[in-house]
């Protein structure tokens, strides 16, 4: 059953989920001034609204969703822009499509698995247990409500039903994989000779109105980019949390409160039998298995035997330990009341089948003392106060930097804040807080650099938000032609050299295809004779085999072909055979790869096949105007 739960959590629903939840409060504290009306529809789809407000949250979650997956590479500005809010519309409305077809087939995810899937969540967990409190501060932060939650993430779950079910009918079929082996293991043989452009410098002389031109027309490449330094406040969970005053009294209070997470919860570990047949079957099943055991034959054998479980039954049906509120509420009850070690329930059932459960072993819960654990209460203490209070001042930051947008000062003094200055830095950022791309971006917006107006707030973390404005600009200047002239003109050099190997490459390219030998019109060191390569071999540049691979077949003579690598070198390739690659000598780890790979393709191309016939079919309307920029 385990597994079940498992992989009902995996793939983009958890995604989904993770997206979701990391989505801060303060979020759409700020936003809340800055967005139209939540009723604005922004398309419909066979007459069912999509509205403004639905596609920022839809924003909002994919922005956190790609900052997690990034980390420090994260940029928002790479996520923002009429580009992104139309692809994320056109997602939206193949979820409708989709949603509306599960009706349509009567798909539905009944309260258990939803409810079990979000106990399941370790985002919700505190100390390795489902807390309510903390699900629904999360829910708070992201502006869900438990039951706007809970309607999303079973609509999502049929969703992922429904494209499961087609994925899973994918064929892929045995001619397929054996055409692609052969083209996987295909091998060329290759020879190829290189003109140096570093063996024509020599030959070429630039001329300084030459480098004074090109200074002139790519003058943007050399200046000295323009510099800034910002003042800003910054507002960090950790600092609030410092300021948070407690005394003993609160803190035995907190404890007492508290008490179960500074011991560990029961645990038990139990084996099961999972029969799955018609509620007749599975009696006449149970019963044969109940008379077993009471002749004394072992539970962990008739789970082998019997259960349809299959990742438990190989262990004797075990499930390892596991606490109160982690299985279905009936299962989770037959385990806690069974009274010894030994003992077996009573038929169990459940949405999965019927199950006999064997209780294994029990792990009491252990209370510890206030005295053994008061740092951690007081850092936990410390830390839920914060919470409470940081967001509060996040959105009084947002507030007031936004209401008086020509200091910082209102809002340094309402929140105790110090105003802080940084050093300059360029649009490439610079040290400390200019190491962060949100930042920069903010630094040198038009609101801060040309109307001298604070930021916006800019998330750094989901706790930690920083609001700046110019403290000092230093506009970009042009660098003295002089300083520069010597890296043009050996750049200009270069280039010529390179395209005069290119010109001497071509030639000789022109004289091999009319039969020329290759060793009369390169120096020795110049050619590599031929050779067999496959697709993946390091013996030879990536970029000889990549043309090399893509030259078509040989017939009768050696093919031909030349380019100019990155490095400046012109590059003759003769292909002289291709020898295509045998399936039946591929590793079963190949063909598994393969077959995975293929299967993934073909699925995914089945599915957007299936969203794009409901597409066709469908009423839909965008209200492009609407999804102007200052909408959102």
């Amino acid at each position: 059953m385990l597994h079940i739960i498992r992989d009902r959590a995996q793939g983009w629903v958890a995604w989904f989920i993770v997206g979701l939840i990391s989505i801060p409060f303060a979020l759409w504290g700020v936003n809340s001034y800055m967005t139209g009306p939540s009723d604005v529809v922004v398309a419909k789809v066979n007459g069912d609204n999509i509205t403004q407000n639905e596609l920022q949250q839809a924003i909002s979650r994919y922005r956190e969703q790609m900052r997690s997956m990034l980390g420090d590479d994260f940029d928002p500005s790479m996520f923002e822009g009429a580009n992104v809010r139309s692809t994320i519309l056109d997602s939206l409305i193949e979820q409708r499509l989709v949603q509306e077809t599960t009706r349509s087939l009567g798909q539905t995810v009944d309260d258990a698995a939803v409810a079990r899937i979000i106990r399941s969540n370790p985002a919700f967990h505190r100390d390795g247990v489902f807390d309510p409190d903390l699900y629904s501060m999360m829910l708070l932060r992201a502006g869900f409500s438990p039951a706007g939650y809970e309607a999303q993430l079973r609509s999502e779950i049929l969703t992922e039903q429904l494209s499961q079910s087609i994925q899973n009918s994918t064929i892929v079929t045995e001619q397929e994989m054996n055409h692609l082996l052969a083209l996987d293991m295909q091998t060329r043989e290759i020879a190829f000779g290189v003109l140096r452009a570093q063996d024509y410098l020599d030959e070429v002389e630039v001329a300084e109105d030459d480098i004074r031109t090109y200074y002139q027309v790519n003058q943007s490449m050399y200046t000295a980019p323009e510099q800034i330094s910002v003042e800003y406040l910054q507002l960090d969970i950790s600092v609030v949390m410092a300021d948070i005053d407690v005394d003993e009294a609160q803190l035995r209070g907190y404890y007492l409160d508290n008490r179960n997470q500074f011991s560990g919860p029961e645990q038990r570990r139990a084996s099961h039998i999972l029969i799955e047949s018609s509620p007749a079957e599975a009696q006449a099943i149970v019963e044969e298995i109940m008379a077993k055991l009471e002749s004394g034959e072992d539970f962990a054998t008739l789970a082998q035997t019997y259960s349809a479980d299959s990742i438990s039954a190989a262990s004797g049906g075990d499930l390892g330990f596991f606490q109160m509120g982690i299985m279905d509420p009936e299962f989770d009850e037959a385990v806690f009341a069974l009274a010894n070690i030994g003992d077996i329930s009573e038929p169990v059932t459940t949405e999965y089948g019927v199950h006999l459960i064997k209780l294994t072993d029990i792990e009491r819960a252990e209370q510890v003392e206030f005295e053994d654990v008061r740092e951690e209460v007081e850092t936990m203490y410390r830390r839920q106060q914060a919470d409470l209070r940081f967001f509060e001042m996040a959105e009084t930051l947002a507030n007031l930097t936004y209401e008086h947008p020509e200091s910082l000062d209102t809002a340094a003094n309402a929140l105790g804040l110090e105003i802080q200055t940084s050093e300059l830095f360029t649009r490439n950022g610079g040290s400390g807080i200019a190491e962060n791309a949100a930042v920069v971006q903010a630094a040198f917006s038009d609101d801060v650099v040309n109307h001298n107006l604070n930021s916006t707030v800019v998330e750094i973390s989901d706790t930690h938000y920083v609001v700046v404005r110019k403290d000092r600009l230093i506009p970009a200047t042009a660098l003295p032609f002089e300083s520069v002239a010597p890296a043009i003109e050996e750049q200009l050099r270069f280039e010529q050299a390179s395209d005069k190997a290119r010109d001497h490459g071509l030639l000789k390219l022109s004289q091999l295809e009319g039969g020329a030998d290759p060793q009369s019109l390169f120096l020795e060191a110049n050619w590599q004779d031929s050779q067999t390569y496959s697709r993946d071999n390091t013996d030879i540049s990536v970029q000889i085999l990549n043309r090399a691979f893509g030259m078509p077949k040989v017939t009768d003579r050696p093919r031909f072909s030349g380019f100019t690598a990155n490095n400046g070198n012109f590059i003759v390739i003769k292909l002289t055979a291709v020898n295509d690659g045998d399936p039946s000598t591929a590793s079963e780890e190949q063909r598994d790869g393969l077959l995975a790979h293929l299967h993934r393709l073909n699925a995914n191309a089945e599915v957007q096949a299936f969203i794009d016939s409901l597409k066709a079919s469908a009423k839909i309307r965008i209200y492009n105007q609407r999804l102007a920029e200052e909408q959102f």
